[in-house]
């Protein structure tokens, strides 16, 4: 019997952003007269004439015109009142209410948080008023709520909405003062939903759902329009940094559960907060032949961001295979992953830094991981899922002791600063992080 195995990634690097700053340094020229002799000095008759210099140019203020394309992560809390009616006589009507908001959970990694992608493209007007259309695309980690209910009719069950994914399609109005941009935004919003219905206890009138019966309905279509405002501000090397609220009111959705013999109308609205960073195509932030464009300096030697991301397919090919069970390779099967992460780093203290990786993820391994000696894809450590979902896999502090030796030059990199490090050091690592990010050297 024999087995095969075939593999390709690639990984692509997204962001990396280590140290963004503009500096000047002005010269002041300094004019020496030496006079050999005082003949000569007494026949000078006045002083010397000098050149004025010449006035200094004001920096042009940015033009936000143009292409961008950029990354956010939200936060979202919101509600969805339903109503439900039952087949059959003699069945009360039901109604309640679902909270939408999540703390986050450091264990799971589970929130009412978001990550997303958007493009964009703005027009600014010589008097700097800004009209743009914008897209984007989120992804949740956990947005959504869920309600049990009981009644003589339908026993005891529990109804859950839960947000797949969601988009919009936006205009924005703004008005830009130099490198600040303050806008309002409105229009289309949609998402894909899913819809879950568990019988808990009892039998429902005219319905099939026994005790323990689930009922999921997958992907499921909502529309609705959105509104909000925002600011966004611009930073070197083509970059902006974008803080946005918006609300959104999706329309009323119905869903019928035929084994609970139920249909559900329900709402929904959403509140979320939204940090995202921009980068703009034709957007200049430094000093350029066509351009005269100077952003602010900035002070970010303490701040880091980097971001990558992996794509990786695995096909299995067809062999022959006597045996065949539940943790066997299945042959002639192929399975994709999908990742993207954010680096996000902050100096806090001397030796002190924190990290956090929100982190988007899709896929799933060859034969659920199963049917060989080792896993076939480090990227399908994660619980495979056909829609990108949001997690947090990292978020730490990391504090180092320098003891002395050789120092070492450390050099900018995911989850690291730049700096320097004696060959002799104690690090201390608390919070959330994979123990092979310490111990495993491969």
């Amino acid at each position: 019997m024999s087995r095969a195995l075939l593999g390709v990634g690639v990984v692509g690097a997204w962001v990396a952003m280590r140290r963004l700053g503009v500096a000047g340094i002005g010269l002041a020229g300094i004019g020496l007269i030496v006079l050999a002799g005082s003949a000569q000095a007494a026949d000078l008759s006045g002083a010397l004439p000098t050149k004025a210099p010449p006035p200094a140019m004001p920096a042009a203020a940015y033009d936000w015109t143009g292409f961008y394309l950029g990354g956010h992560v939200g936060y979202a809390v919101g509600s969805s009142n339903w109503s439900a009616t039952q087949t059959g006589a003699g069945a009360p009507g039901l109604s309640g209410s679902l909270d939408f908001t999540n703390a986050y959970n450091f264990s799971t990694g589970e929130g009412s948080y978001l990550l997303g992608l958007q493009a964009g493209y703005d027009v600014m007007s010589a008097g700097r008023w800004l009209v743009g259309v914008k897209t984007d695309i989120a992804f949740p980690s956990f947005v959504g709520g869920n309600q049990s209910f009981s009644t003589a009719v339908t026993g005891t069950a529990n109804y859950l909405e839960r947000v797949e994914f969601s988009g919009d399609v936006l205009g924005r109005v703004g008005y830009a003062p130099g490198n600040w941009l303050f806008y309002a935004t409105g229009g289309f919003a949609w998402s894909y939903d899913q819809f879950t219905r568990i019988q808990n206890a009892g039998f429902p009138a005219g319905g099939t759902a026994v005790p323990g019966t689930v009922e999921n309905l997958y992907l499921k279509p909502r529309a609705g329009g959105a509104a909000g405002a925002g600011v966004e501000l611009a930073l070197p090397a083509h970059w902006t940094a974008q803080l946005e609220y918006l609300f959104t009111d999706y329309a009323s959705r119905s869903v019928m559960f035929p084994a609970g013999a139920q249909k559900f109308d329900s709402d929904l609205m959403l509140n979320e907060l939204r940090f995202g960073l921009n980068y703009r195509f034709n957007g200049d932030s430094s000093q350029s032949a066509d351009k005269d464009v100077t952003p602010p300096a900035l002070q970010t030697d303490n701040v880091a961001i980097h971001g990558q991301t992996t794509f990786l397919e695995q096909y299995a090919p067809p062999f022959r295979s006597p045996y065949t069970g539940s943790n066997s390779l299945i042959p002639n099967e192929g399975r994709e992953t999908w990742d993207a992460t954010i680096f996000l780093g902050l100096r806090l203290w001397s030796g002190a830094e924190f990290w956090v990786d929100p982190e988007i993820d899709q896929g799933f391994g060859l034969s659920s991981t199963l049917g060989v000696a080792g896993f076939p894809s480090g990227e399908a450590y994660k619980v495979g899922e056909s829609v990108p979902y949001a997690r947090v896999p990292r978020a730490f502090i990391r504090q180092t002791i320098d003891l002395g030796g050789d120092v070492e030059k450390v050099d900018a990199d995911i989850d690291k600063f730049s700096g320097s490090q004696t060959a002799n050091r104690l690090v201390i690592t608390i919070g959330k992080f994979g123990v092979t990010d310490i111990f495993d050297t491969n």
